[in-house]
């Protein structure tokens, strides 16, 4: 698309330009934080040259998509599989080592998909990637959106595409009170956004993206496809289990760490059941693996973690006094979550907005919650309207509902069998994804 300086108006190019100034102020103390953060996740001073744009050359007309993480690479997987199949070339880039490590472990070696670090934010960073690639479409996933990726990206002409979007009336109003709406008006360069629900495509409308352009296609999440090696890992550790004890398994996915207290009060409360649940408690960041694991421990529980009980191929034992699995992996959450009886996803016991529960669902584990859950409000409707999801007001709420369920074993099988109904009836939002991107996809034939 062309994006003449008069159509977008003044107001959108000088703040475009106050972010550049300000981007490359801050370019050295956003290098020390990468060396910072390098300090308990190496791959973040890993490929450094690729994030100033110098990635290695590829044949011109790949497919570029930016995944920022770890769970955007898994949602747009199915995508990225189907646009494989129909003989596409992809350039995948993040933000994070978790995405590259989740590339890695997708999509292995296939020498149709490279995988880098995205170029920062610098507008010359931008246009070298874009003269090593030479893109056909740029694909951006779900909310992480970059000024000059998007600007100088369409200044080549190169079309715009918004996979998995979600728009919450909460970030409308945050950017409009920070921003004035610059950020919202970026939405507005994309040439087809596909979205998850009639309501997010509304507020699309309301920040003045055309409807024309505007698919609802469903969640990318609900087509991900379960690891089969973490699947099979999970059964085998669960029939090891079911030999020595009939104890139900509660996973703790993705916690934060303003809520591990009321984690610790959740645990020692179910631990007081007549028949005590084995807990499977994995942090959302590599950062709180040690802190959790030292946590149970200074509560006394018998605790084993992932890194050291099992292989890099899951496999191992898990003994039967194991009381709490610490989940100190990137990337096994479908182990992790195969393991489960019922799931607790966190981030909302502090005002976070709730972490992915498509992929428990998925799986066919019914989820809980506490009452933070504006960024997942799209799922978690239509999930708790299904009987699959409860969303709790209080930390003690939630403590009680869990017990409550883990102690009502037909309550649970009919929470369980919600759970995989809601999820047979929501896939397929890969295929339509692909539709809607097909016009803007390169010509193989030519």
């Amino acid at each position: 698309m062309i994006l003449p300086r008069d159509k977008q108006g003044a107001r959108f190019w000088l703040g475009y330009v106050i972010w550049q100034i300000a981007a490359h102020l801050l370019l050295p103390i956003t290098l020390l934080y990468l060396l910072i953060r390098a300090r308990r996740e190496p791959g973040y001073r890993q490929g450094l040259a690729c994030r100033f744009g110098l990635v290695p050359r590829v044949t011109p007309g790949s497919i570029w998509i930016f995944a920022a993480s770890a769970g955007e690479t898994k949602a747009v997987g199915p995508v990225i599989d189907r646009l494989l199949s129909e003989g596409h070339r992809v350039t995948l880039t993040h933000s994070t080592p978790a995405g590259l490590e989740t590339a890695q472990r997708l999509f292995g070696d296939d020498a149709r998909i490279t995988s880098h670090y995205a170029p920062m934010d610098l507008f010359w960073a931008v246009r070298l990637f874009l003269a090593r690639i030479q893109p056909a479409v740029l694909v951006v996933v779900e909310i992480e959106l970059w000024p000059a990726m998007l600007i100088e990206t369409a200044r080549r002409s190169i079309p715009l595409a918004h996979v998995n979007g979600n728009l919450v009336e909460r970030s409308i109003l945050r950017d409009r009170a920070r921003t004035g709406g610059a950020r919202l008006a970026l939405y507005r360069l994309f040439d087809v956004i596909c979205t998850k629900t009639d309501d997010f495509a509304d507020r699309f409308r309301a920040i003045g993206v055309d409807s024309e352009k505007i698919r609802v296609v469903g969640e990318l999440k609900f087509d991900q496809p379960v690891n089969a090696i973490q699947s099979s890992a999970a059964e085998r550790i669960c029939s090891q289990w079911a030999t020595e004890s009939s104890r139900l398994v509660l996973t703790i996915a993705s916690s934060v760490e303003g809520e591990e207290p009321a984690f610790r009060d959740l645990i020692t409360a179910l631990r007081q059941l007549d028949s005590a649940a084995r807990i499977v408690w994995v942090p959302r960041s590599p950062g709180r693996f040690n802190a959790v694991a030292d946590l149970c421990i200074a509560q006394g529980w018998t605790c084993a973690r992932r890194s050291t009980s099992l292989d890099k191929d899951l496999g191992g034992t898990l003994l039967d006094d194991c009381d709490i699995l610490i989940g100190d992996s990137l990337g096994e959450m479908d182990f992790y979550l195969g393991l489960a009886n019922l799931v607790v996803v966190g981030a909302s016991l502090v005002d976070h907005g709730g972490h992915n529960i498509m992929e428990p669902l998925a799986q066919g584990k019914p989820v809980l919650m506490g009452p933070s859950i504006f960024g997942i409000r799209f799922a978690a409707d239509a999930a708790s309207a299904a009987g699959a999801f409860q969303s709790l007001p209080t930390a003690a709420a939630l403590t009680a509902r869990c017990a409550a369920l883990l102690s009502s074993p037909a309550e649970l099988a009919q929470m369980t069998a919600a759970a995989r109904a809601f999820t047979i009836h929501h896939t397929g939002a890969a295929d339509l994804t692909v539709t809607a991107l097909r016009p803007y996809l390169p010509d193989l034939a030519s």
